[in-house]
């Protein structure tokens, strides 16, 4: 198998697991973005999201799309790579 395919595998998974997060572990994303943003764990806990929260839809879809994206790449570069393959 190609170099390129192992890569551009890994950042499909990359993308699937990012999803993945976004989508349905939302508190321990919006835990590690107080830690990027603040430099270490606040004392206080971001407030619980809620289902009348906006921002829960916002992870949910964005969390979806970008799983979908990183499971379509890989599939479909690798499917590609092996047709190619076998063409020749």
């Amino acid at each position: 198998m190609p170099v390129t395919v192992i890569v551009v595998d890994l950042v499909g998974l990359l993308l699937a697991l990012l999803g993945f997060h976004l989508a349905f572990r939302q508190d321990f994303v919006r835990f590690w973005w107080g830690v990027l943003r603040h430099g270490r764990p606040r004392s206080i806990s971001p407030p619980p999201l809620t289902d009348d929260d906006p921002a829960r839809y916002i992870l949910r879809i964005s969390g979806v799309m970008i799983l979908a994206f990183g499971i379509v790449i890989s599939l479909l570069f690798t499917l590609a790579s092996y047709s190619l393959q076998s063409a020749f």
